[in-house]
């Protein structure tokens, strides 16, 4: 089961690998390779018993990635991460795959390789270590235009710059920073440390990384770290440590007091299971009269995200209350998961609806027999408005949402009607029930509307481009999604020229 379709999708299922992890993924980097179809093939014709037919030769694979679209459909590229750089390079290597198969460059990298290419930046040199012997370390890898050395408590640090002389190579300074980077990075120099080198970045590009890889170890321990609080005031990191080390190994105990004088503290272990199981049974355990409250760590940045976006979510529900029934909605299409339970509950109906037109017929044929005639026992029939047929069966009430009017589900009479209209009018009904809730406020907005049209511009253009229109026409702005929503013909316009959008050679050069 490593790779099996559910409903004829592709899934992939692969074993636990601590160094696939985000956090641990610069081990690893270093072996992936990227690999495009030819342009005479077909994309989907790229499989994962293809992948690891054609480069496990090279040697084991991690494991594979085929890119695909939001249609499931191959993007005709694929991602293959080696065991080990050996293989690695003995598959980029093979003249067999030249054109065909690349080193994978990260995105971050991509993006600083445009700008400031034969600049890099190197720490962790040890501080006995002179200039003439750094200058000399990165000078095998090309000339050197400029050298900058600076020093701090942990050690030596600077930057390099490299220039071809002759002036007639513009790649030269970036081949010689891609080559010490690679030859150069995480180098054990005898300090205890390895060495750090790296393209030179500005001042915002380098924060941003920090704070990426911030966010990406803070992720990495979450599930190892704890937060604690109302502890007895008088205790100390020795306190907390003695209290928790008995559940596990113990990485780090921080106390940090809050503004309103509060002691509160982070217990983070070495092992997830040892964390889960000191908070199954600490939690809530009294010392001194005050009874412990402890969670598992939440990302600052991430759980202020959450915060405002709960905030943003109550002033919308205000707001709604506010305008009472000012805004029509159609509930159906607001919690479009309802609309699979409204299916099933047809279907059942209409399953039933056989046997009790028997049992109507029975019934009739009863009502006209004599009472003479009828069975000692036989009960007289009930009353035809009476009868349990699906469609006298009471309606099913679904969820109602605060600030939202209920609306009654549609009689079999109404649908009778809807089945006798045109595509254009049944058009028009659906759209102009939901119209009234196109708005920038409206968090479901766009799923609301492409659960709408993306029939019609099934109808229209066929199934192959009916889910990518449909994304094209739902990040329209709400001015337009409004014109189209109020005429099929309107609707039929934009989906045509959003097709000759997709036909037109830039875009398919884009695609390509």
């Amino acid at each position: 089961m490593r790779y099996f379709k559910i409903e004829n999708f592709p899934v992939r299922a692969l074993p636990y690998d601590k160094e696939l992890r985000g956090e641990a993924k610069q081990k690893v980097m270093q072996n992936n390779v990227f690999y495009k179809v030819p342009k005479d093939q077909d994309k989907n014709s790229l499989t994962y018993e293809f992948i690891h037919q054609r480069f496990e030769k090279y040697g084991p694979v991690k494991s594979a990635k085929i890119s695909i679209n939001p249609d499931h459909s191959s993007r005709g590229f694929a991602f293959i991460c080696y065991a080990d750089e050996a293989s690695t390079n003995k598959c980029l290597a093979d003249p067999a795959n030249n054109g065909l198969v690349f080193k994978f460059n990260p995105k971050d990298s991509r993006d600083i390789h445009t700008a400031l290419v034969n600049n890099l930046y190197y720490k962790n040199i040890p501080k006995d270590m002179s200039e003439d012997k750094i200058r000399a370390m990165f000078s095998e890898f090309g000339t050197i235009k400029s050298l900058i050395v600076q020093q701090n408590e942990l050690g030596k640090y600077g930057f390099v710059c490299y220039e071809d002389e002759s002036q007639q190579n513009k790649n030269y300074g970036a081949e010689c920073v891609n080559k010490a980077i690679g030859i150069l990075n995480d180098k054990d120099l005898g300090n205890g440390q390895k060495l750090y080198v790296r393209y030179f970045l500005k001042k915002p590009q380098r924060e941003q990384e920090k704070f990426q890889e911030t966010i990406r170890y803070k992720n990495s321990k979450k599930r190892c770290n704890l937060y604690v609080k109302n502890f007895p005031a008088s205790w100390t990191e020795t306190e907390l440590t003695n209290l928790f080390k008995t559940y596990g190994e113990i990485e780090r105990v921080r106390l940090e007091k809050g503004f309103q004088n509060n002691t509160y503290a982070f217990v983070c272990f070495k092992k997830p299971d040892a964390c889960s199981l000191a908070k199954q049974q600490l939690h809530g355990q009294t010392y001194d009269g005050k009874s412990l409250v402890i969670n598992h760590y939440e990302i600052k940045e991430i759980r202020d995200l959450q915060l405002e976006e709960m905030k943003d979510k109550r002033d919308w529900e205000k707001y709604i209350q506010q305008t009472g029934g000012g805004l029509q909605w159609n509930q159906l299409t607001n919690q479009p998961n309802l609309s699979h339970i409204i299916t099933q509950l047809l279907q059942l109906m209409q399953q039933q609806q056989g046997p009790n037109q028997e049992m109507r017929r029975q019934n009739q044929g009863d009502r006209r027999m004599p009472n003479n005639q009828r069975k000692p026992n036989q009960r007289p029939p009930m009353p035809q408005q009476q009868m349990m047929n699906p469609q006298m069966m009471p309606q099913a009430r679904m969820p109602q949402q605060p600030g939202m009017p209920q609306q009654p589900m549609m009689n079999p009479q109404m649908m009778q009607q809807q089945q006798a209209m045109t595509t254009q009018q049944k058009y028009l009904n659906q759209s102009l029930a939901l119209i009234s809730a196109v708005q920038e406020r409206n968090p479901y907005m766009k799923e609301q509307v492409g659960h709408l049209i993306f029939d019609y511009v099934q109808m229209i253009v066929g199934q192959e481009k009916a889910p990518k229109i449909t994304g094209m026409l739902i990040e329209l702005p709400v001015s337009q999604i409004k014109q189209y929503m109020s005429s099929f013909e309107a609707l039929q316009q934009r989906v045509q020229e959003a097709n000759q959008l997709l036909m037109s050679p830039n875009q398919q050069d884009n695609q390509e």
